[in-house]
């Protein structure tokens, strides 16, 4: 059975700096693990739905390969929402800032995200990472941890929270959408953005990702060395265990 490795920029690498390019001893979660015989389509600023089709692309255009299974670290599908609603990503993005529940509105396209990812019919082990997993119960999907973030908070003694892509919401804070081609759009969102907004961003940003750092397991929106490699050991029994079963 051939394995795929998919997620976003916390499936690529550890950061021991905001951007990470130029870290001089990096690791990531599948070495960590110890995975092996497998396949990355893990890219840096993908998310779910971005990730979703490479594999739907790499499994029509591989079939000597199969079968197969997918060990997907989560990215995020609030990124995606203008185009599950049918808008551009400025009116996307107005309508998330001035939203009285933007979780509710997070959760609901991770989802469709979930749905469309056991519609691939394969095994996957879902890991919990720049967006927490809530899955409800799938056939073929596996939750191998909710919460990477949390998991971290928790070694920092912080509250429980939903960790979700707020880096994503803050750039659209600050009047900014990053198209997947050309350069960032600049937009002016014509009145406050709702409060309720606002304290979600302020309480994984500030509150949460910041003070790990401080405790040395995070760098900037991401994990670094030790939080990859703690993190390992935490999910190892059950990840083997998937390894081991996923058939």
């Amino acid at each position: 059975m051939h394995t795929l490795y998919l997620g976003p920029s916390w499936a690529v690498q550890s950061f021991e700096s905001p951007g990470g390019e130029h870290d001089p001893v990096k690791t990531y979660l599948a070495q960590e693990l110890g995975l092996t015989d497998y396949t990355s389509l893990a890219l840096y600023a993908n998310n779910n739905f971005d990730q979703l089709t490479l594999a739907q692309k790499f499994i029509q255009q591989h079939p000597e390969l199969a079968p197969f299974r997918i060990v997907f670290v989560s990215a995020n599908s609030l990124s995606y929402g203008y185009k599950i609603f049918n808008m551009s990503q400025v009116e996307f993005a107005k309508m998330f800032l001035t939203s009285n529940d933007p979780l509710d509105l997070v959760q609901s396209l991770e989802q469709k995200f979930y749905q469309h990812l056991n519609q691939l019919g394969v095994p996957v082990a879902l890991i919990g990472a720049h967006t927490d997993v809530t899955c409800k119960s799938h056939d073929d999907i596996t939750v191998i941890h909710p919460s990477w973030q949390n998991f971290l908070a928790k070694k920092c003694g912080l509250n429980s929270v939903y960790g979700w892509a707020a880096d994503v919401a803050h750039g659209w804070l600050q009047g900014i959408v990053i198209p997947k081609v050309g350069q960032p759009e600049k937009f002016d969102l014509g009145r406050n953005p709702s409060p309720a907004v606002v304290d979600e961003i302020h309480k994984i940003i500030f509150d949460t990702w910041m003070e790990i750092e401080k405790h040395k397991l995070f760098r900037s929106c991401h994990p670094n060395i030790l939080g990859n490699q703690l993190f390992a050991k935490e999910i190892a029994d059950p990840f083997n265990n998937w390894i081991d079963n996923a058939v």
